[in-house]
């Protein structure tokens, strides 16, 4: 056996001297001369003379450090060294302390970096003599930074704090060179795994901030919590240090902080900026209580309030001139088709169904126009060509056509509520919470109106106020509104229609909020109900509603999740998968959509199929036996 290794032991041998030998051949005489050069200087390192250790490191060190200034492969001097590794740590080893020690090192740590599984690189610079760091080239600090990330992970015993203290000094020079050298993302990669993401704002300037904020909110889909949130404080922080205000407010009302939003809008210096920031926080329905005492208090809770939205909106339709109202058949375009009769009431075939589908799109293509040609014009006439729920979806698009004139618009549906017809009347209720959709108005007219009807004998007087209230206070979570929405849900008279609605518009005025009122009173009538109840498509509005009050929140809807656990299936997977939805939404959390993907993948009735053929096998061979 040992004789039949030899020759192929033998071989390989003469393989690697036969591509030494290639190699050699191959370089050129400068590079040969270089080689040469560089072996002599190590080779002065092993010998007694101490006088010659210095000049020979100081040499070594100018030849590292003009060839890895611009690094676009591995530098001749690093790739002549490499054989020398070992002899000049054992230098470091014999050296006694002080500038030659320090010189080795320095000469060690960048050779470090093409030793692979080697931490060699940030051991020796610690040693090192300290000098500027960016002096050995970007490809040396990248390749250092990545060291200290990783070293920084290991470090898990609180008794390492002076070498966490080293990394962090260390980290400290590495940002202000990655600032300066348009690697923005590499200084954020390094505090964000070292968790010193607040040391950041201290090495932004003026010209690199934009790129460092878009970084780090572009960062925040593909972290896990608290972390996204902590991205998303930084880049605040960032962008009012810098008077970027707007910018600032948008990432305050995506963490959902109130006090912050307040704190970032009240101290917003420049008055037709903070004009800006109310327009925002109007778009949001935002409305600060705070804004009131501030020198331009009433135009600002104006325009919060939206109560000019409609104006604006109209001006803007004159602007286009785009004021004309349409009717269907500009959206149907029926005429060109022969064989097709025309919707709208101007067609052949008058249908209560077609009347219905023209009354929703009457309703949308006007939409807050404030005038259309089917029910402002003769609204008593084409209400009539629909049935029951189709009357009171036709009274509730009149909303539409007048969203948002609170002043106007609640005049004209006026004289609805007063129709003999329990569905036009809860159509107009509807219609009334339509038209306040958005607009925060002191004397609160959508309340007034529909107040008295939530508890009301008629099934669709009770949805049409409720659902009502829903659009006209979404966003608001007005205590008042949802103490008095809520008595609907226990209310024995209730169907299972109007539980639902109601469990909606609860989820949505305590949109986001985490309203523990709305879920428990919610959660509380989801347990009551049997599974048959549950399987009417009713139930479902009551796991949106529940959801909608964690839009957004994440982790905070994990103890509501496991109490929904003790719902049957099928629903419990539904609500489950529902009320996650909603609390990751907006978020892009890469684990939730991997774990949705997976739900997407499974089938489950063909689950239901084969547990449904077990039992039946199950029975049969109990009859056998």
């Amino acid at each position: 056996m040992a004789d039949d290794k030899k020759p192929e032991t033998t071989s390989e041998k003469k393989e690697e001297k036969k591509q030494d030998e290639e190699e050699e051949n191959e370089m050129s005489e400068e590079d040969k001369q270089l080689e040469e050069e560089l072996t002599m200087l190590v080779e002065r390192l092993q010998e007694k003379d101490t006088s010659l250790y210095k000049p020979a490191l100081e040499q070594l060190r100018q030849q590292i450090r003009a060839s890895t200034s611009s690094m676009t492969s591995v530098p001749k001097p690093l790739k002549f060294l490499r054989k020398h590794y070992d002899t000049l740590k054992e230098f470091m080893k014999i050296c006694l302390q002080g500038k030659n020690k320090r010189f080795c090192a320095d000469v060690v740590s960048v050779l470090g970096m093409t030793m692979s599984d080697s931490r060699d690189c940030l051991k020796y610079r610690i040693l090192g003599s300290k000098e500027d760091i960016g002096s050995w080239g970007h490809e040396y600090v990248r390749h250092l930074a990545g060291e200290i990330g990783r070293a920084w992970t290991d470090l898990e015993d609180p008794n390492t704090a002076p070498e966490k203290e080293q990394l962090l000094k260390l980290a400290t020079e590495i940002i202000p060179y990655h600032m300066s050298h348009n690697a923005e993302a590499e200084a954020c990669d390094l505090l964000m795994e070292m968790e010193k993401l607040d040391l950041l704002e201290a090495f932004v300037d003026e010209s690199a901030f934009p790129r460092v904020c878009l970084y780090l909110v572009s960062c925040v889909n593909y972290v896990p919590e608290p972390e996204d949130s902590i991205l998303l404080k930084t880049a605040l922080s960032i962008l009012r240090k810098f008077k970027r205000y707007p910018e600032a407010l948008r990432l305050a009302i995506r963490l959902n902080d109130m006090d912050l939003i307040t704190d970032i809008f009240t101290n917003c210096p420049d008055k037709h900026v903070q004009k800006q920031l109310a327009y925002m926080l109007g778009c949001q329905q935002i409305f600060l209580e705070s804004a009131e005492e501030l020198d331009d208090g009433e135009e600002l809770v104006e325009i919060m309030s939206n109560s000019q939205l409609n104006t604006h909106f109209l001006s803007l339709a004159r602007e286009l001139d785009i004021m004309d109202p349409k009717v269907p058949e500009d959206i149907y375009k029926s005429h060109l088709e022969n064989s097709r009769p025309t919707f709208g009431g101007t067609g052949q075939v008058d249908s209560a169904r077609q009347n219905l589908a023209s009354s929703f799109v009457n309703g949308l293509v006007n939409c807050g126009f404030g005038k259309d040609k089917l029910i402002t014009e003769d609204g008593n006439k084409w209400i009539y060509k629909n049935k029951e729920q189709g009357m009171l979806s036709t009274t509730a698009s009149l909303g539409l056509v007048l969203l948002w004139d609170v002043d106007g618009g609640l005049t004209q549906i006026d004289k609805y509520l007063y129709s003999s017809e329990d569905y036009i009347k809860a159509g107009a209720l509807l219609a009334c919470g339509i038209v306040n959709s958005g607009v925060r108005n002191e004397c609160d007219p959508a309340l007034a109106l529909l107040s008295d009807f939530v508890l009301h004998n008629n099934m669709s007087m009770r949805l049409g106020s409720i659902l009502g209230l829903g659009l006209a206070y979404a966003g608001s979570n007005r205590e008042d509104v949802i103490s008095l929405i809520l008595p609907a849900l226990s209310d024995p008279k209730s169907t299972m229609e109007v539980i639902g609605v109601t469990a909606l518009s609860a989820g949505m005025i305590a949109v986001g909020s985490c309203n523990g009122e709305v879920t428990s009173t919610i959660l509380q009538t989801l347990m009551e109900k049997g599974a048959s109840e549950l399987k009417d498509t009713f139930a479902r509005f009551l796991a949106l509603g529940v959801g909608l009050t964690f839009l957004g929140k994440q982790e905070a809807v994990d103890a509501t999740l496991a109490t929904l656990d003790v719902l049957p299936e099928p629903f419990k997977l539904f609500a489950h998968t529902l009320v996650e939805v909603c609390a990751y939404a907006g978020t892009g959390n890469v684990l939730k959509i991997q774990h949705l993907l997976h739900i997407c993948s499974e089938h489950i009735e063909a689950k239901e199929k084969d547990e449904k053929e077990r039992r039946q096998e199950g029975r049969r061979q109990e009859g056998r036996r």
